[in-house]
């Protein structure tokens, strides 16, 4: 859906366990630095959606598409506010995650319809940084933290992964090697925010 605003709107994307979340927290300080107000949001915000949107993950995708949509709508005003008044807004996953997530076992027709519900209610982000590592990789990172969720199978992972190189379309999307040091992630997320304009 289209909408006008000052800001720019950058979404990092990429499996459980590529580092969003935690590079998102390093931007930050860089961007502010280079002049930049910058607003972060992280989806899903909804506890008791995300909840819901992970217990039918495998029983129900389409159910699970669902609530990660509804919840993407009530953060959306705020979005729209944030990119209105002029910030930088870093999303720690979009709706992109919804088709490369819920989209695994689906059949090419509710692909689709999937794909034409999130593109007629979701935010086109200006930029996508997606975080490319390797299935095993990102499982070594998430057994570090602690118990797997059911985002975090293995084989369900790998799916989710070609998925998201199915989604992939630069220039609006720019891929970042996750397999280094956090430090190198940063700095070749800062030269594509550089070569973005930013």
């Amino acid at each position: 859906m289209s909408r006008s605003r000052e800001g720019r709107y950058v979404v990092l994307e990429g499996i459980d366990g590529s580092g969003k979340t935690e590079l998102s927290d390093r931007l930050v300080p860089p961007m502010v630095q280079r002049g930049h107000s910058v607003s972060r949001f992280r989806e899903p915000t909804d506890a008791f959606l995300r909840a819901q949107g992970a217990r039918l993950v495998r029983r129900d995708p389409v159910g699970a598409a669902l609530c990660f949509t509804l919840d993407r709508l009530i953060l959306r005003p705020e979005v729209e506010r944030c990119l209105s008044r002029g910030d930088l807004v870093l999303q720690d996953r979009s709706f992109y995650s919804t088709l490369a997530y819920q989209s695994v076992g689906l059949d090419e027709g509710p692909r689709g319809e999937l794909e034409r519900l999130q593109r007629t209610v979701a935010i086109e982000p200006d930029l996508v940084l997606f975080l490319d590592v390797p299935v095993d990789v990102a499982q070594s990172r998430i057994a570090d933290r602690g118990a797997a969720d059911e985002f975090e199978d293995r084989t369900y992972l790998g799916e989710v992964r070609s998925n998201f190189e199915r989604l992939f379309r630069p220039p609006r999307w720019v891929r970042l090697d996750a397999m280094g040091s956090k430090e190198a992630t940063l700095d070749h997320a800062l030269r594509a925010l550089t070569d973005f304009g930013l």
